[in-house]
């Protein structure tokens, strides 16, 4: 877990201080790299990209069977559900890796939802913090969101794909963006107690 908040910084020690340091150059790297291979190339990373999905699914389908059979005596109604999950996980594991482009239209499907309740909610938290401050920010990203979501779903599978690849290819290079500001954040802090003991 990686704490953001500067405060919360200066309370760790050196060590811990060089340890966030170490995993925030590591992450903002890692994404960035993979961010901007899903900004050059969309079509073959939306394929890797629905490949590590499917993966990752049959992962939690397999787990999933193990809390099953090592639920003890737990009720039937905890056992069903570890056995619907199971299977829900291990047939969308293995949609996703017998057909990406099926895959990464489904992860562009739950986007759209993403964005569509997130555009309802910042609308309506929007007005109801009527004439506070902030609230026109959040009506207008409330609406630019619904937008994005509409633009979305009227795409054709082919666009779709490969404006899915390059939203998560942009997502990654804000989220590297974060990781940077992390590790300055670190090194400014170190930087203070080396002044502090002197």
């Amino acid at each position: 877990m990686f704490v953001f908040n500067q405060r919360s910084l200066k309370a760790f020690n050196e060590k811990t201080l060089f340890h966030y340091k170490r995993h925030a150059t590591i992450m903002a790297v890692l994404l960035l790299v993979c961010g901007i291979c899903c900004l050059i190339y969309p079509i073959a990373a939306g394929v890797y990209l629905s490949y590590a999905t499917g993966f990752m699914f049959l992962v939690c389908g397999f787990y999933s069977i193990y809390s099953l059979f090592s639920s003890g005596k737990k009720q039937l109604k905890a056992k069903l559900t570890y056995a619907f999950f199971a299977i829900a996980w291990l047939l969308l594991g293995y949609c996703f890796l017998e057909n990406p482009v099926i895959g990464m239209n489904s992860l562009a499907m739950v986007f759209c939802c993403l964005f569509i309740l997130g555009g309802i909610f910042r609308v309506a938290s929007g007005v109801k913090m009527f004439r506070s401050p902030g609230y026109g920010w959040n009506i207008f990203i409330g609406i630019f969101d619904l937008l994005i979501a509409a633009v979305w779903l009227n795409m054709d599978p082919d666009r779709s794909y490969v404006f899915t690849s390059i939203f998560i290819g942009v997502e990654m290079i804000f989220s590297s963006l974060a990781f940077i500001s992390l590790r300055r954040n670190a090194s400014l802090v170190q930087t203070e107690k080396l002044a502090d003991k002197n």
